[in-house]
């Protein structure tokens, strides 16, 4: 007698080595915490200007400002009134536009500024290279950061002069050592260094 069995096999998914949580939206405090506040300015600008434009042209309209009862009918005061205030708030709203992109521009300029940097001097260090401290702007963000690199730069700055010292040493002894055994051992010696520096 034959009996199926049901196996059912689950496939592992593989985990995500990071999950975005509520407490990490915030990274960098100083940089979100300047972009969001100007956000909200700006926005909070905009909408008082168009709340302030809406009011002015209806109290124009039925106060007699530009637009008068006794002239024309009251559609086309209502027409008026919805076209002014259609090519007003649009106009604030253009503006507040122009006004956050050049805002977004500067301020990820601050931003893309020390990546870039932060870039260039990882491919350096990727070419064996032991490139100059990096610098930043005043205004930039990322000064920390910066400060890190730059004493990563500095150690291995003087290990490569140790490197280079030890290098230097074994060469000498090699030219003086007594015995070819001694001079081979030298060699692999040089040889192991070499391999460090270029790590």
């Amino acid at each position: 007698m034959k009996t199926n069995v049901n196996v059912h096999s689950t496939v592992a998914t593989p985990q995500r080595p990071y999950k975005r949580h509520v407490k990490n939206l915030i990274i960098h405090r100083p940089m979100q915490r300047e972009f969001s506040f100007m956000l909200i300015a700006l926005f909070m600008v905009a909408s008082a200007a168009v709340a302030w434009v809406i009011h002015q042209t209806i109290r124009d309209a039925a106060f007699g400002g530009a637009l008068t009862f006794g002239k024309i009918n009251p559609a086309e005061i209502l027409y008026d009134v919805s076209y002014s205030i259609i090519v007003r708030v649009t106009l604030i709203l253009i503006l507040t536009l122009i006004i956050i992109g050049a805002y977004g521009v500067v301020f990820l300029h601050r931003v893309a500024g020390p990546v870039y940097r932060f870039r260039q001097t990882l491919l350096k260090v990727n070419r064996g290279e032991i490139p100059n401290d990096i610098k930043l702007r005043e205004g930039d963000f990322f000064h920390d950061m910066a400060h890190e690199i730059n004493v990563i730069l500095r150690r291995q700055r003087v290990e490569k002069e140790k490197i280079s010292d030890f290098k230097a040493r074994i060469a000498d002894f090699q030219k003086n050592a007594p015995t070819e055994d001694l001079r081979q051992k030298a060699e692999e010696m040089k040889v192991a260094v070499d391999s460090f520096s270029k790590i």
